[in-house]
């Protein structure tokens, strides 16, 4: 499979008329360096040994070329590219060509000194090749492979791209696999593929890989459909997608579901199908805890600020430092009445969704035994849809696989090893990469079926 470190086209036509605002979370990207940084003005960042602001990026379109000088980017109609610079004169061998540093006349601080003086990367570039002794007599590919290097460390131009699941998976699995599972881009893509995702689905999701297949959920379903988030502790952790900037519609279709919870939606399913209004008003929070995300901000503010006059009020018999303290306590604790509000009115909608068994897809790359976990909720998946499990170890899924078996509520099983070849992609060079990926996990996917009552 061929793959590509720069940016897809179809990325580019979505990104190409949003303008980078302050506080978005932009990815800056610089040949095979990718990192992601919040725009802010005012605010020094550091990338690939370059320290810069991101204040002249705030205006433009992603997809932009910016090169950095004197510490601000500039935006730049035209990169750089190796062939621009490149001489006529190539050698035909390598072979008596030495690896010295007398093959370079000129010296570091000649090239910080051209750098103080606003010197451009391409013009660094091709100093360097008139005081190289040995660059005429290298072949074309030694040549641009030289050049290409140069480019690397001496033209700071920086790619700013808006977040999406496919680069932030690149990103994590080139800095810290560790935190997505080793999850590679291709793995990601059939798991999405295998479960059916997209828009007007169900998905329930068991993620503990920072929140990477959230976001890609969330992603491919565009705010159409709800998705159930399986998490262990009380609250998820899920950098990924609070870097990916989803808007406020994709966010009201995520539910977060914590495994402690999975006890009381077990008790709930020995009550009646029909339940009675009564019964039914129990599970349901009252009136005050059916108000939407909006109402109870709004009932926040309104708190906070009753409080704050009538802390005002008073203010004049009071020390200063005493009543900014009341009132932050005060807000605090209405900040977080609502938040308890809210918490529980989410957790009970994704109770009632989930008893509804209604579930189109299950998805779960967990770090943990996926063998009770798959056996737990497959209950709330309907017929005929699809399971994917991911694991990065082939116990975890033949030990899931060997155990579904027996039950038999599922058909069409099947356990495979994700692989990718990467190739380099250039003229008389088309081979694989030297370096690449050994492994990338397994896969268990199955469908439901409808078990015969007997």
């Amino acid at each position: 499979m061929a793959t590509s470190n720069e940016p897809m086209c179809v990325d580019e036509r979505k990104t190409s008329n949003v303008t980078i605002k302050e506080g978005d979370q932009a990815i800056l990207k610089k040949g095979k360096t990718v990192r992601i940084f919040q725009i802010r003005k005012k605010r020094d960042i550091w990338l690939d040994k370059i320290k810069f602001s991101l204040d002249g990026a705030v205006g433009h379109s992603y997809g932009s070329t910016f090169v950095v000088k004197n510490g601000q980017m500039h935006k730049v109609q035209k990169t750089f590219k190796e062939a621009e610079v490149l001489g006529p004169e190539k050698g035909t061998d390598n072979r008596d060509l030495h690896d010295l540093d007398s093959n370079q006349k000129l010296s570091r601080e000649d090239i910080e000194k051209m750098k103080k003086e606003g010197a451009k990367g391409q013009e660094i570039i091709e100093q360097l090749i008139e005081n190289s002794t040995t660059f005429k007599g290298k072949t074309e590919y030694a040549q641009e492979k030289w050049v290409k290097k140069k480019k690397q460390k001496h033209v700071a131009e920086f790619t700013v791209l808006k977040p999406n699941t496919r680069l932030m998976c690149q990103m994590y699995h080139e800095k810290s696999p560790a935190k997505i599972l080793n999850i590679r881009m291709d793995t990601l893509a059939q798991i999405l593929t295998y479960g059916n995702v997209h828009a007007f689905t169900n998905v329930a999701v068991v993620d503990t890989c920072s929140g990477l297949v959230v976001g890609a959920v969330l992603e491919r379903l565009g705010g159409y459909g709800k998705v159930f988030h399986f998490h262990p502790g009380e609250r998820p952790v899920r950098p990924i997608v609070d870097n990916l900037d989803f808007p406020q519609e994709f966010l009201d279709n995520l539910y977060n579901f914590p495994f402690c919870e999975i006890n009381s939606l077990k008790s709930e399913e020995g009550k009646s199908d029909n339940v009675s209004d009564n019964s039914h008003g129990d599970s349901v929070p009252s009136d005050g805890d059916s108000l939407s995300d909006t109402a109870v901000k709004q009932c926040t503010d309104s708190n906070t600020e009753t409080n704050t006059a009538g802390d005002s009020t008073e203010s004049q018999d009071k020390d200063n430092t005493d009543q900014a303290v009341a009132r932050k306590r005060k807000a605090e604790m209405s900040t977080r009445e609502a938040n308890k509000i809210l918490y529980s009115k989410r957790l009970s909608e994704a109770k009632e969704l989930l008893l509804k068994r209604n579930i189109d897809c299950l998805i779960i790359a967990s770090k943990f035994n996926p063998t009770p976990l798959v056996t737990t909720l497959i209950k709330y998946v309907a017929p005929s849809r699809p399971i994917v499990v991911y694991s990065q170890y082939k116990e975890a899924v033949m030990d899931a696989y060997a155990y579904l078996r027996e039950i038999g509520c599922l058909v069409n099983y099947r356990v495979s090893e994700t692989w990718l070849r990467e190739y380099q992609i250039l003229p008389m060079r088309t081979h694989p990469e030297i370096q690449m990926s050994a492994g990338g996990g397994y896969l268990l996917t199955a469908t439901t079926i409808v078990k015969e009552q007997k």
